[in-house]
């Protein structure tokens, strides 16, 4: 079939797995692209792309979808900040402090740790930031420095006063902080990637290896160890931490950084703790449980006993892809989602957690989708409610956040009381 053909191309080259982002996600990259290129069939599509490089670029160029923006999770750079002006320079060696940003997109991240380090009081000389993307036309938009409304989020700006120049066009940054960064237009996955560079101090890889399944994180894994140096510092995203348990890697002291030290693993239990998606069991009942409220997405799931199927046709288990998840193996988990929905039908659960993994990669529109389906299955169901206003909160719909969050209030008081007339019937 053409569209698994493609999926597999995208797997290779980029490393890309399907189950990331949803099959629908690419095949609607590859509508547009045919619709450029007035191509009617799949199959002359799958021939434009296996006959040279040029379309495959332009189709990894509508895959992705750059969500990003300056100061994106503050904690990590809060934690940069601390490390170099404790740790640097080391005892033995001087020199700048290397920083690689990759995947860097449209620039925000690699010019976010110049601000960082700029305002921790390190000159121009005292550091320098390599910036990689696979994606050209994201190179472009980052080396010209000017940023619009949405690159700016949150409550704190006040970096953008000491930092960017107000113009018609935007927000340009200044000079300063564009001349820490070089960008770099090329594949982690790709054979002697940065094999000239030297190694580096701190490498930023966040929000990349959730893309992956387990082998091609193994992979991008050795890649990025071959680039730290000795007791270098590497950043995941929140979702990632999980993928180093076991790995020669210490999580660096400071909470939700998701920053870890290359080297002898001596606190390598510690990293599972950096782990967000790590919520108690919930029980298994007709009526829903009690939840308790918290912000760490990947609830422990235990569903309803389905109908009896033969004992030939193994069922998919939405505790092992709940433990997947929080192990940082999202691909396997949305693999195991989708199959139970295939084999068992159409289940709340398998929605909700099929949801936060589309939602960890940046697929907010169908996260919103999977969220929607659930709720339709079970109107009352608290943690998908909830997930679902904060989409909608993100989105600029406060008004439709604010009424699906009464919902979710709603729905959570409802199964206390169902709880506690439980107890006390006991």
């Amino acid at each position: 079939m053409s569209q698994d053909a493609i999926e597999q191309l995208l797997q290779q080259t980029m490393g890309l797995s399907s189950a990331s982002i949803g099959s629908s996600a690419i095949a609607r990259a590859v509508q547009v692209r045919m619709r450029e290129l007035v191509i009617t069939s799949t199959d002359d599509y799958l021939r434009r792309l296996q006959s040279g490089t040029i379309e495959l670029q332009q189709l990894i160029e509508e895959v992705i979808v750059p969500e990003t923006w300056f100061f994106r999770d503050r904690n990590p750079f809060i934690a940069l900040a601390r490390y170099a002006r404790e740790n640097w320079p080391p005892r033995d060696r001087y020199g700048p402090l290397r920083i690689l940003s990759i995947p860097c997109s449209t620039g925000e991240e690699p010019y976010t740790i110049a601000m960082t380090l700029l305002d921790a009081g390190f000159g121009p000389s005292d550091f320098s930031i390599d910036a990689v993307d696979i994606s050209e036309p994201n190179l472009r938009r980052a080396r010209l420095g000017l940023y619009r409304e949405n690159s700016f989020r949150g409550d704190d700006l006040s970096f953008r006063a000491r930092h960017f120049i107000k113009s018609e066009q935007g927000y340009l940054l200044q000079p300063k902080a564009r001349s820490q960064v070089k960008f770099h237009h090329a594949n982690l996955l790709a054979p002697g990637f940065l094999s000239g560079h030297e190694p580096y101090d701190v490498v930023f890889c966040r929000n990349l290896l959730i893309y992956f399944d387990r082998a091609t994180q193994a992979r991008a894994l050795k890649v990025l160890e071959r680039l730290l140096q000795p007791e270098g510092l590497l950043f995941l995203g929140h979702a990632e931490a999980g993928v180093l348990a076991g790995q020669k890697f210490s999580p660096l002291d400071h909470a939700r950084s998701f920053a870890f030290m290359r080297g002898a693993n001596q606190r390598a239990a510690q990293v599972e703790n950096e782990t967000p998606f790590q919520l108690p069991k919930r029980r298994r009942a007709i009526t829903p449980p009690a939840p308790t409220p918290a912000a760490r997405p990947f609830a422990d799931v235990t569903p309803t006993a389905p109908a009896a199927e033969p004992a030939s046709r193994p069922q998919p288990d939405l505790e092992t892809a709940t433990r997947l998840a929080n192990e940082g193996h999202l691909v396997e988990a949305a693999t195991l989602c989708e199959a139970h929905l295939r084999q068992l039908g159409p289940d709340a659960q398998a929605f909700y957690l099929l949801a936060l993994v589309r939602e960890a990669v940046g697929e907010s529109s169908e996260a919103e989708a999977l969220l929607r389906k659930a709720l339709y299955l079970d109107p009352n169901h608290y943690e998908a409610l909830t997930h679902l206003a904060l989409i909608l909160e993100r989105r600029g719909d406060l008004a439709n956040a604010a009424l699906t969050q009464q919902r979710a209030k709603r729905s959570f008081e409802r199964q206390q009381n169902e709880a506690a007339q439980r107890a006390e019937g006991v």
